[in-house]
């Protein structure tokens, strides 16, 4: 096997496990639920195992699809994923926010739900990969080159917003700024977007009143009568799994914790698969992110090096956020944790930027004379900070 496949069958395979982790905890953490719920215990685990089988065949297709088809898809997918975030504020549902659409499926796969923010995560990092490898000769100005992307993060962020879904418009933002900056626009704008973007979170946080209950209640500590209450319970079946879990169908704080197959699926990681466990779900995510660095490193061409940097950076951002959130380190955001978590858009999405992971990997594979690395150089603006640059051409020199 060639050395820049390696780094791709990595990553299916930590996919595939976290997967099939997921399953297992999904079924095990809502099978009282799905029977109080749906007087049928296995009621969430049927369509969380249909959902990753048919992850895992798009996963497998995209890992065989040329990167040039891929980036020709950038733009549609793009477009695709504005009109969605559009409709769903017209004919979205949900209990307190505007966030679904429906997708009617037959049998076990009726009832289900399409949640266009997380194909958009997946989209705009197609997008800038795309849009900066067109625009390289355009990434220092700001506006002919920064000021354009900016509008349009922002814009994607504001649609998400409005449903409303802080948390996933600022995992995007995280995601894009770290594009842009690997992409190599210059750190002034970057920190000025930055600087900038804190009031305006700020201003949203104080103006709805479930966020700033939640950030309260984090400068606090965790309340369990109030709005801390899940990280409480999540902090209990942590501390309770001791060093090898409880055994899986044991958990006690699943009685608690609401909607324990969702957010928080790793305090029943915790609590059931203890300390062992949880480590190994942690190590597998950072494994997930040093293949994906490797993949993102060993690309050929500037798109195969951003999206696979996006792609890394995607999902390494939800785990450290849901990871966090359970373990009481952030501010409860409501993401899920990626391939563990019920839920079957993100489960798609991210499954989705695994197979287009293995693509950049399966074309590293020919022509591979000299890695495409990063090139820093800060020639072009003296006196200014400057992020890392795409040059005109590959290979990309790390300084």
């Amino acid at each position: 096997m060639p050395t820049s496949q390696r780094p791709g069958r990595q990553v299916l395979l930590i996919a595939l496990f976290l997967a099939g982790v997921g399953v297992v905890m999904v079924y095990s953490s809502s099978s009282v639920l799905a029977r109080e719920r749906f007087a049928d215990s296995s009621f969430f685990l049927d369509r969380q195992l249909m959902r990753a089988l048919f992850g895992v065949a798009m996963m497998l297709l995209l890992s065989r699809i040329p990167l040039p088809w891929l980036q020709r898809a950038s733009l549609p997918m793009f477009v695709a994923s504005i009109l969605f975030l559009v409709l769903v504020l017209a004919m979205g549902e949900g209990r307190s926010a505007h966030r679904w659409l429906p997708f009617p499926m037959p049998s076990v796969l009726s009832n289900l739900w399409f949640q266009p923010s997380e194909f958009a995560k997946l989209a705009i990092v197609f997008y800038l990969a795309d849009v900066i490898v067109r625009q390289r000769d355009r990434m220092m100005e700001w506006w002919g080159g920064f000021f354009p992307r900016l509008l349009v993060i922002a814009g994607v962020q504001l649609l998400i917003v409005l449903q409303p879904d802080l948390s996933t418009a600022v995992a995007i933002g995280v995601i894009s700024l770290t594009m842009l900056w690997l992409g190599g626009f210059r750190l002034l704008h970057l920190s000025a977007t930055v600087l900038t973007a804190i009031p305006v979170a700020m201003i949203s946080i104080i103006s709805t009143p479930y966020q700033l209950e939640r950030i309260m209640s984090f400068l606090r500590g965790a309340d369990p009568q109030g709005a801390g209450f899940q990280v409480a319970q999540s902090l209990l079946a942590l501390g309770s799994g001791g060093p090898f879990g409880v055994g899986l169908g044991n958990s006690v704080q699943k009685y608690f914790i609401p909607e324990p197959h969702t957010d928080f699926v790793f305090a029943l990681v915790g609590e059931e698969l203890g300390l062992a466990g949880s480590l190994s779900i942690v190590g597998l995510f950072a494994a997930f992110g040093i293949h994906g660095y490797r993949i993102a490193r060993q690309a050929d061409t500037p798109f195969g090096y951003l999206v696979a940097s996006g792609v890394t950076v995607m999902v390494s951002t939800y785990a450290f956020l849901n990871i966090g959130v359970v373990t009481g380190l952030v501010p409860t955001t409501g993401l899920p944790l990626p391939f563990l978590s019920y839920g079957g858009s993100a489960l798609l999405w991210n499954l989705c930027g695994v197979g287009v992971l293995a693509a950049v990997s399966r074309a590293n594979e020919t022509g591979r004379h000299s890695p495409l690395e990063l090139r820093q150089s800060r020639s072009r603006s003296a006196g200014e900070g400057a992020g890392p640059r795409v040059s005109t051409g590959a290979p990309y020199a790390n300084a």
